[in-house]
């Protein structure tokens, strides 16, 4: 059986928009894109197929593909991408003979000839794995991914930090972020080295990925897959999702500036701010206290990974006994927590140390200032209820007898009467993927991320009475202050009178929810934001 064929022209389109996903990080939405050009055996689907395995660490197939496409280049006598094709090749791992046609040389000699024939990437890439210094000796010169690899060799190769540091710097100011995080974390080595708390924590600040604007073309694709998923064209729906990615994802977008460390500390008041940082295996933490900066030592990253994930599997004291010890630099203040990856979905509340304690969550110390200085407003509230839990209708009525307000159950009418509130509590079913298609069911449908990434304004604070959905930082975006949501999976039937304690006090979100936990139970909920 043959495979189907494609036209050429298809086929380069389908490379050209490939090589957009991969861009954007998009790798395995890449390599699937791809699949029929690459049946169709074109040269450039191959050679762009070779990176996608590359970026996913599949060395053999990146070998492998790359070797095809050098010999169907040769055999089109387009020798110009012969060396682009053998510089992926030797990064995956090849000797000094690429392909069945001919010898690739050295690999100085195959960077060279890239650089010749206008594959500065390639170039860079590869002196970069096997020459640094000439890397680094180009980092003023070509494109502006082959200056960022550049510098990154700059920064590694630099014997003093104030060089290092340097180096970091100029490469971060170009916009290529698949070197930013190599860079941040050549930074934090010498922060961390010399006991500098105030710069780990301000190069952990550089180190997530700021979280995209949505473009206006996203709407007219948003509306065109709630058409697709009302005729259950799968096709189409994927297409679409993918689509949905890349733009959310374009490199035109530009992340918030981070806030100075000083305006942090100013903010803080009373409270105390503490940064997990998971660097090397290791896991610190930098404490802001009464103005004082100071860096903690917090044990093996995978420790604390594996203690989280106990909290939610048994009753396990030796996990909560460790884990408790974490908050210990922050005294009894009120606390502020950025969590490092392994400390993402902790149920915080479970902690001895935390129980009945304000303490709010936020990705980042800048996403809290922020936070900080947005209004918190009460006035108008939405309820909404989705059909999937048993007490939903029940506790948004519950709520809309006591504090007023207005009552939907659509998509297009929540997103329509969010834009309005000052208050949203949604208490639905919530499922968590990736941060634009997680999602709450309602009466009509699924309520994505890229629904609320689209919205002008978010309400004050949002209570996502719900199953982990993963939302919260959708909704920061958008401009709320407080976003109130589990970690955990939330039982339907004890939510409903921690709902109400949370809502009588909800001008102090953060002891609101702390003490309806401590009255009611940990159930899970987190207050994310500036409560």
């Amino acid at each position: 059986m043959t495979a189907h064929r494609i036209t050429p022209d298809r086929s380069l389109a389908l490379v050209g928009r490939a090589e957009a996903l991969l861009n954007t990080g998009l790798v395995r939405e890449a390599t699937a894109l791809l699949r029929p050009a690459v049946d169709s055996r074109l040269p450039e689907a191959l050679l762009l197929a070779a990176r996608c395995a590359l970026r996913d660490n599949n060395f053999a197939a990146a070998r492998a593909l790359a070797a095809e496409a050098e010999d169907l280049f040769r055999g089109e006598n387009r020798l110009s991408w012969v060396p682009a094709a053998q510089a992926v090749a030797l990064r995956a791992g090849a000797s000094g003979s690429s392909g069945s046609s001919g010898s690739s040389g050295s690999p100085i000699e195959v960077a060279d000839a890239c650089d010749r024939y206008g594959h500065h990437n390639d170039a860079a890439e590869l002196r970069l794995l096997h020459a640094p210094e000439q890397a680094a000796a180009r980092r003023h010169r070509g494109t502006s991914r082959s200056k960022a690899i550049g510098w990154l060799a700059r920064a590694r190769l630099a014997q003093t930090r104030r060089g290092a540091v340097a180096a970091c710097r100029a490469g971060l100011a170009l916009p290529e972020p698949d070197t930013h995080g190599d860079l941040v974390d050549i930074a934090l080595d010498h922060a961390l080295a010399c006991g500098d708390a105030r710069s780990a924590l301000r190069w952990s600040e550089r180190r997530p990925a700021q979280p995209p604007e949505p473009l206006p073309e996203v709407a007219e694709v948003r509306a065109e897959l709630r058409l697709a998923r009302v005729q259950g064209d799968r096709d189409r729906i994927m297409r679409l999702e993918r689509e949905i990615h890349r733009l959310a994802r374009s490199p035109r977008v530009l992340g918030r500036p981070i806030v100075p460390l000083t305006d942090v500390v100013d903010a803080l008041e009373d409270r105390a701010l503490l940064i997990f940082i998971s660097h090397r295996g290791r896991l610190v933490a930098v404490s802001v206290a009464a103005g004082r900066v100071r860096l903690h030592d917090c044990g093996e990253a995978r420790t604390t990974a594996r203690h989280v994930r106990s909290l939610s599997l048994a009753d396990a004291p030796h996990a909560i006994a460790d884990l408790d010890r974490l908050l210990r630099p922050a005294g009894d203040r009120p606390l502020v927590v950025v969590p490092s990856p392994e400390l993402a979905r902790m149920p915080w509340a479970a902690l001895p140390s935390a129980r009945a304690r304000a303490l709010s969550v936020a990705p980042s110390a800048s996403c809290w200032h922020r936070a900080n200085t947005r209004p918190l407003t009460l006035e108008n509230r939405l309820w909404v209820a989705g059909p999937s839990l048993l007490h939903a209708h029940r506790e948004v009525e519950a709520l809309r007898r006591t504090h007023g307000g207005r009552f939907r159950s659509t998509v297009d009418e929540t997103l329509r009467e969010m834009a309005h509130a000052d208050v949203a509590h949604i208490a639905a079913h919530g499922v968590r993927q990736d941060e634009l298609f997680s999602y709450l069911q309602l009466d009509d449908g699924p309520l994505h991320g890229h629904d609320l990434n689209g919205l002008a304004r978010a309400p004050s604070v949002v209570v996502l009475s719900a199953c982990e959905s993963g939302l919260a930082q959708v909704l920061l975006r958008r401009g709320a202050r407080v976003v109130v949501e589990s970690v955990r999976a939330v039982p339907d039937d004890r939510v409903v009178d921690l709902m109400v304690d949370l809502h009588a006090n909800l001008a102090h979100p953060a002891q609101a929810l702390a003490d309806a936990q401590a009255r009611h139970g940990d159930l899970g909920f987190v207050c994310v934001g500036s409560g």
